[in-house]
Parts: structure tokens; sequence; C-alpha cells
């Protein structure tokens, strides 16, 4: 039997985790859905923004709102630079995901050489916490889950209600198509690339202050992101959102009820309970063109 404050605490937790999990994924599913590439480098740009704003706050004391602008438009050019350099000049999917791989590891082997391989602590940004439906949840957390959310409805805007996002989602469709109407393919996946790494910073500038972060905390991540991504449907923007809030609530719910321990087990049990009724996810149409 359920208590009404466990029942709260999931609904609360659930929530805040699920919209990080939302805004973190949604940049994954960007680069298959426009550029079908399976980039294993995606969690290290979590940990590397992590640690740009570590070393930028508690080494350099750079204003915390400097930081953040700077972190993430750092990410941005890293990721419309990496599109440029390495990405566009490869078309096998073996080869693509061995040369991302190998692009992680030195990501990571660079974190280690100028952080060292121990954890650090980050300060929390908003210190205290709020009773939220009787829940106490710390500020930090829920300015978190607030500035998800509203990034998740401008990126929403950003695909569906622009021009920039007519022509994303026009690549995503039909890239003869698009060239066809005069979008340019090579410029629009390098904005994507730009933007999903951009958003897998945000994502961890949201979550990672009043924690600890580790040259090896972007894997558990980028297997968070496949997942998500795949249950909803490769490069389905609803399919991710929703597929989010599935993963959310089940570890939240498995955390509370059962035990920490089997929280990222059981969500990988309700990805492949999804996928065994509905191989392509949640809203997965076929990726053959």
């Amino acid at each position: 039997m359920i208590t009404t404050e466990a029942f709260a605490t999931i609904m609360v937790y659930g929530l805040i985790t699920s919209l990080v999990y939302a805004l973190f994924a949604e940049g994954f599913s960007l680069i298959f859905g426009v550029a079908r590439m399976i980039d294993a480098a995606y969690g290290l740009w979590y940990a590397a923004a992590a640690y740009m704003a570590y070393a930028l706050v508690t080494v350099y004391n750079v204003n915390v709102f400097v930081t953040f602008f700077a972190t993430i438009a750092a990410l941005f050019s890293a990721g419309f630079v990496y599109y440029w350099a390495v990405l566009r000049r490869i078309k096998e999917h073996i080869e693509m995901i061995m040369t991302t791989f190998l692009i992680a590891l030195v990501i990571q082997n660079l974190i280690v050489l100028l952080f060292t391989n121990f954890p650090w602590s980050t300060p929390a940004v908003l210190p205290g916490s709020t009773v939220v439906f009787g829940v106490s949840v710390f500020n930090q957390q829920l300015s978190a889950a607030v500035a998800a959310a509203g990034l998740l409805v401008l990126l929403w805007f950003l695909i569906y209600r622009t021009k920039v996002g007519l022509a994303i989602r026009g690549v995503a469709q039909d890239l003869d198509a698009a060239v066809c109407v005069g979008i340019k393919p090579q410029q629009t996946m390098a904005l994507v690339l730009g933007l999903s790494t951009a958003l897998a910073g945000l994502a961890s500038l949201l979550v990672t202050p009043q924690s600890t972060i580790t040259p090896v905390m972007g894997w558990p991540m980028l297997t968070l992101a496949f997942a998500i991504v795949v249950l909803g449907g490769l490069g389905d923007y609803r399919g991710t959102l929703i597929a989010a809030f599935v993963i959310g609530y089940v570890e939240i719910a498995v955390q509370n009820l059962v035990s920490p321990l089997y929280a990222g087990a059981a969500s990988l049990i309700a990805v492949l309970l999804t996928l065994w009724i509905r191989p392509r996810g949640i809203f997965g149409k076929s990726v053959e063109h």
C-alpha cells in the first residue's frame, strides 16, 4: 500500500527528474532525427559543461550568470565545429560510433588531465528548500525543473514555429526535397549539432550544482538518453518527451518503493517491455527513406 507521503514524493520528484531527462534526451533525439547520427560522445558534453562551469565559478570566481551563458556558448560552438571538422566526413554508422566513442574518451582523458580523477563537489546556486505539496524540495532542484520546462517549450517553438525549425524538420523528413526548396542541409545539420550539445550543457548546468561531478558522469547519461530516444521513437519530439516521463517516474517510483539500487534496471526493463509491444517506440516511424 502506497502512503500519501510516498505518492506525493513520487509525483513531485518524478516530475522534476522527468523534465531534466527530457531536456537532455531531446538533444540526442535531434542528432538522430535530423542528421541520422549516433553520437557516442553526447554524454561527455554533459560532463564537459559541468567541469567548465566548475572551473569558472570556483577557480576563476566568474559570476554565475556569466558562467552559465559562457558555458552554453562554448558548448554550442563546440558542437558546430564538431560537425564540420569530424561528423560531416563520416558516412557509415559503424565508423560514426567508433569515431565518436574515441572522441568521448579523448574528452574524458582531458578532464582527468585538467581536474584529476577525483570527484568534485559543486556548490548550490540557489541554497535552501521549499515545500511543494507537502514534499521538501531543494530550491536548486525546483529551479532546474522550472527552467527545463521553459526550455522545452522554447525548443518546441523553435522546431515547430520558426523557419529554422522548418528547415530542421525538412532535412529530417526528406533530404533531397529539402535541397530542392533551397534548404542547405550541411548548415542545418551543423546547427542541430550545436543545438544538441548546448542542450546537453543546459541539462548539466541545471542539475550538477549541489552535487558531485566526476570524469565518467557522462556515460550513464548517454545510456539514459539512448534508452529514452529508443523508447520514444527515434527522432520524435513528442515521443522523447513522453518516454522521458515514463523513465523518470519509473526510476523515482522504484527508488522510493523498492530500492535505489534497482532504479536503473527498472527503467531499462520498462524500455524493453514497451519495445516488445511496439518495436519502433511510442511514436516511432520507420527510419528507412
